[in-house]
């Protein structure tokens, strides 16, 4: 089963076996050399990324939630003052790199038999067209397996198709083949997606699948850039990019712990591959205009990184600021409310003129950022419409339709607008910039 170098051997093992056809072609090298530079139309276009990113050092990891609180959110610092060429704007996208945990790493290179140590190349096999390197190389298959392969995530039932044909029990073929059916979607929500099985659960549950690594490259999906948005100021913090950042864990079925790959990383991290990708929060041109924040939980992080941006326009730049009002919302302020100190300061310097909190269970009847906005119609129209506010909005995507359709039918109370002309008024906002939404499923 062993299909890369033993001792002396740097070539796969001659093999009778029938595998379906493959794109790659991998050769095997004696020693590892530097990854060469390649000019970006040597690239894959899905892969820049992995050339480009930048490695920096962290500088602050802080948990931001109570001891008391079970799940934990992190305030990251990364110190990017010597990262050349990078630059960002206050609330950008910070893209990071996800790296794998090495116990996982380890189990799927035990069970397809590969010496993490080998070092290799991969180029296109005959009769295939070459779209590009997708990852640096040479490299070792430790690091192809710990920066460049999805070894967690929920296969697709395509991929379950394909790796059908790698396994030699037909045990194995038969229950990979049926979830990859169309009969056989139920078992593959419930045994796969629900259940947070990815690549190196079905290896161990499969034992029998067996694959050479040109195959294994064919099949196995690539890690992709984790995206948070950034909660400082480029103003006040230019050589720091700070991130907000909370753990994925959840308890699966068989009782062991799913963790999220890049929070997981970053939670323990002490430096990151890195890039900047722009955003669509921007202030308002004209700094004495108002702003309307919403951002419960992590969707805070860039009403930070605008307070702050807000604070330096006014107290270093000058500038006349409009009215900053901060809708936040968390399970309890004694649990859950991030940055509580940063905000109290921002009230008590008078940049932060109104703070609404939705405690959602503190209370009989759970309370959000959606009905606190509600209670404050009157108050909420007339900084859109008289004052021409800009409104924020950041968090999951079911709370942004609910702020979405609270905001529609403030427009109908508050302007006497029919239901089509208040969906028609939001859009014309959005369409000028003026309502901006940032949200995750």
């Amino acid at each position: 089963k062993c299909y890369i170098k033993e001792g002396d051997i740097f070539a796969p093992k001659k093999s009778n076996e029938k595998f379906p056809e493959t794109p790659f072609h991998v050769e095997f090298l004696k020693t590892k050399s530097k990854p060469k530079s390649l000019a970006p139309h040597e690239i894959h276009s899905s892969s820049k990324h992995y050339f480009t990113a930048v490695e920096c050092p962290v500088t602050v990891n802080r948990e931001l939630r109570q001891k008391s609180d079970p799940g934990s959110t992190k305030h990251i610092e990364i110190d990017v003052s010597g990262a050349k060429d990078f630059s960002y704007h206050t609330a950008d996208n910070l893209g990071v790199l996800p790296v794998n945990n090495m116990d996982v790493v380890e189990a799927v290179a035990d069970s397809l038999g590969y010496d993490l140590d080998a070092v290799f190349t991969v180029s296109a096999s005959n009769n295939h067209e070459w779209h590009g390197a997708p990852f640096p190389m040479p490299i070792t298959i430790r690091d192809l397996l710990c920066n460049y392969c999805d070894l967690t995530s929920a296969p697709r039932r395509s991929d379950l198709k394909h790796l059908a044909c790698y396994a030699k029990d037909p045990t194995d073929r038969k229950a990979l083949s049926r979830m990859a059916s169309k009969e056989g979607k139920a078992e593959y929500r419930e045994k796969v997606v629900e259940s947070h099985v990815g690549l190196v659960e079905i290896l161990k549950l499969c034992p029998s699948i067996e694959a050479p690594l040109e195959h294994f490259l064919a099949f196995c999906p690539r890690l992709v850039p984790r995206y948070y948005t950034i909660s400082s100021s480029s103003s006040v913090h230019p050589k720091s990019v700070h991130i907000t950042v909370s753990l994925t864990e959840t308890i699966k079925k068989d009782g062991s712990v799913y963790k999220g790959v890049c929070s997981s990383h970053l939670a323990k991290a002490t430096s990151v591959q890195v890039f900047n990708r722009e955003s669509s929060f921007r202030l308002p041109s004209d700094s004495s205009k108002p702003i309307i924040m919403i951002g419960p939980g992590t969707g805070v992080a860039p009403m930070r990184a605008l307070l702050q941006e807000r604070t330096h326009q006014r107290d270093v730049l000058n500038k006349k600021v409009g009215t900053n009002v901060l809708y936040f919302g968390c399970k309890k302020a004694s649990l859950d409310y991030l940055y509580e100190e940063e905000f109290q300061t921002f009230k008590d310097n008078s940049i932060l003129n109104k703070l609404y909190l939705a405690f959602s269970r503190e209370t009989s009847k759970k309370v959000y950022v959606q009905h606190l906005l509600a209670k404050n119609a009157e108050e909420t129209w007339s900084l859109i419409n008289d004052q021409g506010a800009y409104i924020y909005v950041c968090g999951g995507v079911r709370m942004g339709g609910d702020v979405g359709e609270t905001l529609k039918e403030i427009c109908m109370s508050q302007g006497n607008l029919t239901s089509d002309d208040a969906k028609q008024y939001m859009t014309v906002l959005a369409a000028a910039g003026r309502y901006i939404q940032e949200l995750w499923a």
